[in-house]
């Protein structure tokens, strides 16, 4: 067996040197070194420190060990730093998760089951402390200066182990912890940043039972959601919807809660998120747990209060979310209620692809009972979708009702697999890259939503249209209407005011409403966060 040595860096500014410089003393071994930003007084990113820390691995390290320079190391990190890497050696190892992230969700299910690590989930890599199989960290560099378009280097790292099919494994609990220093990378808009579980002290021994699992709820944004791992893809729904997916009623969550003292709409999906939690995991108890189930709320509301109303609301979430995690438990072990179907058997035609299989997906927890096209019968509603290869702001599906055909015609349609050169994705892309946005004020932008565009659907397979055609949007928004969006859901970046060359035109959305009581129930910073993370993390193209 190969023996281990761990290397390091602690990448930093110039202007914290003497903090690098102490974090790298803690190494017993002396072999973590201080890395230094090369051009301190270029653009605020992290990426060319990255870079500079991943090129300097020695050439007799097993391990190479990148922390950046505002954390706080668990008393033994180091020596627990060396174990993990005899345990897993050949996996990225991450030590801290953030408590707003997918994967610090991953690291609290993880703890929840017991685990020793958490296997990240498509998203950004938790670079704040990161080990790397030695081979494998001295490639980074290469791969991230074929980046021309400027990604974060968390997105790059996440996309160049993914293409290396190297996992991530997340220490459970976290021995990491983020100071709350300011962030040089410009990254103080996301709010407090904290582990999702961490522990001042590192475990004496270092297990090797990695969590993988299938539901991961997740509280971001004041909202809360699942990760649902399927075949070689991930799904992100909400969890109200995942809950009805699973035959548990909403309404019958909401009366389970109310028993509590704290019932603000940030408490409910504290709640919501634990309550998940504790439906989709084994019975379990232990300090990680506890320590996991605090940071559900803090870390969801962490981008919308500051330090002192989080710290205010920190022990009533807990407490929610406590109560919350002993009702799922609670409640998985009671049978589940069979979903209420439509009665209508539909099938989808057109030229098919990952659309057509998620338009489907979205239209069966609608209640529909979804056919093969090539298995209709006299009973079947037909639904024909376009191409979205097909140029033009629209999108059209043609919805056989039976006693005659209906149209509806798609603003630009937005979400998971859906076309990733629409102008919403190239300025999505522009904001992750820290490029100014093209913005025409006088243009009129429209777009629709993936759930809306099969909500619509579902209104004309179950409504009484009249109409022939209906159009359907869920925003209609002005050039600095949807730059503000994106600012606010992706990233905020400068706009370069520009003159369109030529009109679009705006659809008159009145008669979806009118006749089928059809209206778009996405807001429209939720369509272009949900768009934004599926093109940074899901949407497999070449880069």
């Amino acid at each position: 067996m190969t023996e281990i040595r761990v290397c390091g860096a602690v990448m930093a500014h110039p202007r914290r040197r003497e903090e690098a410089e102490a974090l790298a003393r803690l190494d017993p071994d002396g072999a973590t070194k201080v890395v230094l930003d090369p051009d301190p007084d270029g653009p605020p990113t992290a990426a060319r420190t990255t870079k500079l820390a991943w090129s300097s691995v020695p050439g007799d390290a097993t391990h190479f060990l990148v922390l950046q320079d505002d954390v706080e190391l668990a008393d033994g990190f180091f020596e627990h730093a060396r174990k993990a890497a005899e345990q897993l050696p050949d996996d990225a190892i991450a030590f801290y998760a953030n408590w707003n992230s997918r994967n610090g969700a991953a690291v609290r299910m993880a703890a929840a089951s017991g685990a020793d690590w958490a296997t990240a989930v498509n998203e950004y890599a938790p670079c704040l402390a990161l080990m790397l199989p030695a081979e494998i960290a001295r490639g980074y560099a290469g791969y991230a200066l074929r980046d021309r378009d400027g990604w974060p280097c968390d997105v790059l790292m996440f996309r160049y182990l993914k293409a290396l099919e190297v996992p991530i494994r997340i220490a459970v609990p976290n021995t990491v912890e983020h100071s709350g220093l300011p962030s040089v990378a410009g990254n103080d808009a996301h709010g407090l940043r904290r582990s999702a579980c961490f522990s001042g002290v590192a475990p004496a021994s270092v297990g090797g039972v990695v969590a993988e699992h299938e539901v991961i709820p997740f509280h971001k944004h004041m909202t809360s959601e699942c990760a649902l791992r399927g075949d070689g893809y991930w799904e992100y729904l909400g969890t109200n919807r995942l809950l009805r997916r699973s035959g548990i009623s909403p309404q019958e969550c909401r009366v389970e809660f109310e028993r509590g003292p704290e019932l603000s709409e940030g408490a409910w999906q504290t709640w919501l998120t634990a309550f998940t939690m504790g439906l989709s995991t084994v019975e379990h108890s232990s300090a990680a747990l506890d320590q996991a189930l605090a940071t559900i709320g803090p870390g969801g509301l962490c981008d919308r209060l500051l330090v002192s109303e989080i710290e205010a609301i920190t022990r009533s979430h807990h407490d929610v979310a406590v109560r919350g995690f002993a009702a799922g438990r609670e409640r998985a072990a009671r049978p589940r209620r069979p979903r209420r179907g439509t009665g209508v058997e539909v099938a989808i035609t057109g030229p098919g692809g990952t659309l057509a299989e998620h338009l489907a997906s979205l239209l069966a927890e609608l209640g529909h009972d979804i056919v093969d096209s090539a298995g209709v019968s006299g009973d079947t509603r037909l639904v024909h979708l376009g191409d979205t290869a097909d140029p033009g702001d629209v999108f059209c599906a043609i919805v056989d009702t039976g006693p005659r055909e209906h149209v509806l015609r798609f603003a630009t349609p937005i979400g998971p697999h859906t076309s990733a050169d629409s102008l919403v994705a190239h300025w999505i892309e522009l904001a992750w890259t820290r490029r100014a946005l093209p913005v025409d004020p006088d243009r009129v932008h429209q777009f629709t939503d993936v759930r809306d565009m099969a909500s619509a659907i579902d209104a004309v397979l179950t409504g009484g249209p009249v109409a022939p055609v209906y159009d359907i949007a869920t925003a209609t928004l002005t050039g600095n209407e949807l730059a503000k969006v994106v600012c606010s859901s992706v990233r905020s970046v400068p706009a370069e005011y520009v003159t369109s060359p030529s009109e679009t035109s705006v659809m008159k959305l009145g008669l979806a409403a009118a006749e089928l009581g059809w209206t778009a129930t996405i807001p429209a910073d939720e369509a272009v966060r949900a768009f934004g993370k599926w093109l940074a993390y899901d949407e497999d193209r070449v880069r």
